[in-house]
Formats: C-alpha cells, structure tokens, sequence
C-alpha cells in the first residue's frame, strides 16, 4: 500500500475497544453491504454527518461548495494558497491598499457561459450588499470598490491595508445571472452555477446528493467521475455502513475512527486544521470582568487531560484562538500549564474565597455560571463536562446547559458559551481578528459568536492593527507572536484545544494525487482524504 503523507500510522487498538464500538454500531439500522464504486471504477460512495444547508457560495463557503465554484484564490496543499480563477496569486501595491488580480482567460460556467471580470464584481458587490444578507458581508468592509479594467482584469480598492485579503479572495465565484436578489432566495442554494469540476446531477433531501464531473473544467477533466454522498446523522451507523462495505469513506469521533482503524481495510486519516474550541468568558457577568479571575480560569483548566480522554490524543493544547496551523505567526510559548494551586491563590487575591458549601463567594456573590453548548455536538458536551470538572475542584460552579442554535445566540452575551472557530486558518488575520478585536465587543445578536466575551484590549487592537498593514511577512507574524503573549497576560476567554480532524477512508491506493491540508472549522467528506479528489489520478 502506498504511503500518503497525512495517513495516520495504524495504531494497534485494544480487542475490547474495538468490541465495544462495534457492538454499539451494530445496533444502529443498516442497508447491507455494497460493491463500492471506487473499487468498481470511477466513483466514490462517502458518509456525511449532516446535510447541508445551502450549495450558495456566499452562504456556504469552501467545504463542499468548492466541488461547484472556484475562488480567484484557492487553497492547496498543506493550507497553502496558491491560484484559482486568477492566473497568478493577486498583486499589492506598495501600502496594501490596491490589489490587482489577473483572470484566467479559459474558464467556463457549467452552464456553458464564460467567465469575465463582471462576474467577479457581481460576486464582491453581492458578499458586501446587506440585502443580499450573507453573513460574511463584515469580513469584506475593507473593500471600497471592486472594478474590471477588462474583460480578465479585476482591482480590489481598500479603506486600509490589508495584507490577509489573499485569503478572503477564497470566495466561490457564481454565474453572475444567476445571483439573485438575496441569499435565501437564490436558486443557487440548490441549483448551482458554477466553475468548479462537479455540478450537481441529484439532491434527495434528507437523503443523498450526487455529484458528476465536468468534461469541460478549465483545469482537466476529474478521473473521479462521480461522487454519491448519503446524509448519515447517527455515527454509529456511519460506522456500521461504511465496515460493511457500503461506503468508501466517512469523517467519524477521534474513538471510533481509530477503533475502526485496520478492520476490514479500513484505515484511519487525520488531517491538522486551525478548528479550535475555547469557552467564552462574557465580561458581563462581573468576576469574568477581572484579568486575574480570567487567568485563574485558564490555569485550573487540564487540556492535556481533554486531548488525551476526549480526543483519544488528536489535538494540541491552546492559549489563544490562534493555532500551529497558522505557522511562523503561531507563538509556541504561549500557553497555559495547567497549575490549579496558582489559580486557586489568584482567586483568593481576587478576594474569591471558599465557603463551608465549597462554592467560592465575593461580596455575597457566588462563583457560578452558565456554560452553553449544542445540544447534538458530543465533543462540545465532553469539553463542557471535562470544564466544569476542573472548575468544581478550584471552588467554581458550572451549570451546564444543551441549547440549540437560536437559544445559543440569543443568551450570549450573558452566558458562556463553547466555542468553535477556525472558520478560515490560511492567515493569521482571519483567524484571530473576529475573536478578539473590539469592533465586536458590543453583542450583536445577527453576529453572536465573534468576540462572544465582549473583551476589548487596547494593546490588542494596536497589534491587529499593525498586522494587517505590514506586507513583510516576517514582520507580520511577529506581530502576531506578540499578539499571543499579550493575549496571555489579558485573556480573552479560555482556548482549550486545535482540533486534528478524523475519518476513516477505504480503497485509497488505487489513487494518486492524494495530498494533506490544513482543514477549517468545517470538516466532513468534503474535507478529510477527499478534499482534493477533483485532481486524483490512476496509478
């Protein structure tokens, strides 16, 4: 078997471990074995854990939108980026301020119209409209004007400098006719319009999607013709399905991807990404107002315990939102030991001291909050778990509380909250600015998880700042490093883990081209193995 650079190596697992997961899989409903479609030729048959909501590319970027549209920037092996639409990576000018960015000039729709510089500007204008109502539209309020000086030409005019905008050309680029007037009631949602290497042939809602490949993509015609993906939410049947034979692949927890690693062919696959998890810290509630609490919270936390329990070892340790995946901007020695006697001395010098019920009280006031989590996400339900632990033993009461997505975002400035980010890790700008620059201490309830704490730091703000202007890139991820120590001596929140994301994959060396990369927030079969198939060979 050929050996892919971002396989895990098989680890031996326990007979009682992989007895136990498969006895709990085997009880979960399944349709019988197939023939998978890898092995019979052209095709891939893969597991998703949920269905997606919209194929808009303004709505849902990378991840599985990415087998419709192309961005001008794309990313590529290892979380590089490197062209996509654009003939070569976007030109500066001397202060960051004008990019100019050159198209290719042999692109077509999948409904058969060519690709122009006005529909980069349909696209740009449209992310950036407030009717057209993406949520992405504060991520692009550097750009003043998008204009074409030509039909493959495009400028991107900004407010400021901004050296990360590379990473927000990531954008999918939709036929322009057929943008719409708002992202809700775009037919692109469920019919897309694309220049990617798939279009969409079948959506069975609830069910499965099939994607077909193009015989006119502008970077070759995909070797893998076809691509069924069945929405399976309960994991143990993922399982179950996919060790029968039924799938040729699925992403799955840390414990059951390497239980079901070695049986049956299967083989374990981790990919690193910049998808942390953190607990908010919501400065309105008035311990969590004070640094030396805020510190005393990071310090009686065990993430190694959380890597090694929860995560069954795949994942890293963090201080800050910023994780290894962000490379030379990535501070190393910032970080929190887990040291529970100094955080119980913080609180004592805080004036928290422990009453005869064991809770810790101020002026009258007990030491207790709320720690929301999804409902439905079970990793989130064991940090919280784990979280609360630690804090039980410093004197600190966490009630924890399963809410969905509404009843999250609107308690979110009162309660914390375990968070989940990450959702763009190819620079360091966007994946630290949102969590915490004050320009979104104040709670939005249309925008509730960036800076969720309501933490604003002077000094932080000034390193963002700076960040964003410097085009030498040494000097940038300095100011980055710097940034992570600040973030240490004033904490925003607690970050508790990068996560390294899991699947489980048959049938992967009758292909060539398979490559690592550095996944986002987002995982699932569009990612894993599987996020570059477009480009898979025969040997």
């Amino acid at each position: 078997m050929r050996t892919v650079p971002h396989r895990a190596r098989r680890r031996r697992t326990s007979s009682f471990v992989l007895a136990l997961a498969v006895a709990v899989a085997l009880t979960s409903c399944s349709t019988g074995g197939t023939a998978t479609t890898a092995e019979s030729g052209t095709g891939l048959r893969l597991a998703e854990s949920t269905e997606y909501t919209s194929l808009h590319p303004l709505d849902h970027p990378l991840g599985i939108t990415t087998k419709f549209y192309d961005g001008l920037v794309n990313v590529g092996e290892n979380g590089a980026l490197e062209p996509g639409l654009a003939a070569q990576m976007p030109t500066p000018d001397e202060d960051l301020t004008t990019w100019t960015v050159q198209l290719r000039q042999d692109v077509t729709f999948s409904d058969g119209s060519d690709l122009t510089a006005e529909d980069i500007l349909a696209a740009y204008d449209a992310v950036r409209d407030p009717a057209m109502g993406s949520w992405m539209a504060a991520d692009y309020a550097m750009v003043d004007a998008v204009t074409a000086l030509g039909e493959h030409t495009v400028e991107f005019k900004l407010s400021h400098s901004y050296a990360g905008l590379p990473a927000r050309l990531t954008l999918g680029i939709p036929a322009s006719q057929a943008l719409g007037d708002s992202v809700l009631h775009s037919s692109l949602a469920a019919e897309p319009v694309g220049t990617g290497p798939y279009v969409l042939e079948d959506w069975r809602r609830g069910e499965s999607m099939a994607l077909a490949s193009r015989d006119d993509w502008w970077a070759g015609d995909p070797e893998v013709e076809r691509i069924d993906i069945a929405f399976v939410p309960d994991e143990n049947a993922r399982a179950q399905r996919l060790r029968s034979g039924e799938f040729d692949g699925a992403q799955l927890s840390p414990r059951l991807a390497t239980a079901l690693d070695g049986v049956n062919d299967l083989e374990l696959v981790t990919n690193p990404s910049g998808d942390f998890r953190g607990i908010s810290l919501p400065q309105s509630l008035p311990f969590f107002q004070d640094p030396q609490v805020r510190t005393a919270v990071n310090l009686a936390t065990d993430r190694q315990a959380m890597i090694d329990g929860i995560l069954q070892g795949h994942g890293r340790p963090l201080a800050t939102p910023m994780t290894p995946a962000q490379g030379d901007s990535y501070e190393r020695s910032a970080r929190f030991d887990h040291d529970p006697a100094r955080a119980a001395e913080l609180l004592d010098g805080a004036g928290w001291t422990l009453t005869v019920d064991g809770v810790r009280e101020k002026d009258g006031r007990q030491f207790s909050f709320s720690l929301m989590y999804f409902a439905e996400d079970t990793l989130r339900r064991d940090l919280a778990q784990a979280f609360a632990s630690d804090l039980s033993e410093l004197g600190i009461r966490v009630e924890l509380e399963g809410v969905d997505r509404p009843q999250a975002a609107a308690s979110m400035a009162d309660k914390a909250f375990v968070l989940g980010g990450g959702d763009l890790p190819y620079d360091a700008d966007t994946q630290v600015y949102r969590q915490v620059s004050s320009d979104f201490a104040e709670y939005d309830p249309d925008d509730p998880y960036s800076n969720p704490s309501g933490y604003a730091d002077e000094q932080v703000d000034r390193l963002l700042a700076e960040a964003r202007e410097e085009a030498d890139p040494q000097i940038r991820a300095g100011l980055y490093r710097e940034l992570q120590t600040r973030l240490v001596q004033n904490p925003p929140m607690v970050s508790l883990i990068a996560l390294e994301h899991t699947y489980v994959a048959q049938g992967l060396d009758r292909w060539d081209g398979l490559a690592p990369v550095v996944e986002p927030h987002e995982h699932g079969v569009a990612w894993g193995p599987w996020w570059n198939v477009e480009s898979w060979t025969r040997p």
